[in-house]
């Protein structure tokens, strides 16, 4: 993380959250599919690591959209649609840290996907099936389970209702890196103007160089 401060770290996670969720939402309500938001979130979910969270998607760039809507979830008012997937993500991912079989399973569906992707691509859906799968075979069999708004016709669409499993897995791996960089419960709640302050700080870094 080289050049990067842990609230920053902790902003792009938490960035990456919202932008998997934010497109959880998208698709749900409309059936359409921002195919470089997808193809971000997923290479975080399959690209291991290293200790920078910018790099496990591509470079901070990457999450703009993420960081615009974690600006609005900080501001008022908060979509809170959204904030009720998060809050969920963050319990389930607390708890798929405890279930050591759950976490094997998912271990070697990843490197599968992986393998998939580096065949096919990241986003192809193939991938996004597979990934759809080790979802309902790890985070769906926890408790509470996440229940999807959106439109009837859409939700009951196999390629869209594989696209939003493969992005709340996405999501789940984002609370993940908010964690390990140090995020916390804590956190969130008294330090939201300090989060909000790096949100806004990023975006117009990032504006400023794009």
């Amino acid at each position: 993380m080289s050049g990067v401060s842990r609230i920053e770290s902790q902003t792009l996670a938490l960035a990456a959250l919202f932008q998997a969720l934010r497109e959880v939402k998208h698709v749900a309500h409309s059936g359409r599919a921002e195919q470089d938001v997808v193809v971000t979130c997923i290479t975080g979910l399959l690209r291991p690591y290293d200790g920078d969270v910018a790099h496990a998607y591509g470079g901070a760039a990457a999450l703009l959209p993420g960081l615009h809507q974690l600006h609005r979830q900080l501001s008022q008012p908060a979509d809170m649609e959204l904030t009720r997937y998060a809050v969920v993500i963050f319990h389930l991912e607390r708890k798929l840290l405890r279930q050591k079989a759950l976490l094997d399973t998912l271990g070697r569906g990843l490197g599968q996907a992986r393998a998939q992707a580096e065949y096919f691509h990241i986003a192809h859906e193939n991938v996004l099936g597979r990934l759809a799968d080790l979802y309902s075979e790890t985070v769906s069999t926890l408790k509470p389970r996440i229940m999807v708004q959106g439109q009837r016709e859409w939700l009951d669409d196999s390629r869209n209702a594989n696209l939003i499993r493969a992005l709340l897995l996405a999501a789940v791996r984002a609370a993940t890196l908010w964690r390990s960089s140090g995020g916390s419960r804590f956190r969130l709640i008294f330090h939201r103007n300090r989060l909000l302050q790096t949100t806004h700080e990023l975006i117009n870094r990032l504006e400023t160089a794009a």
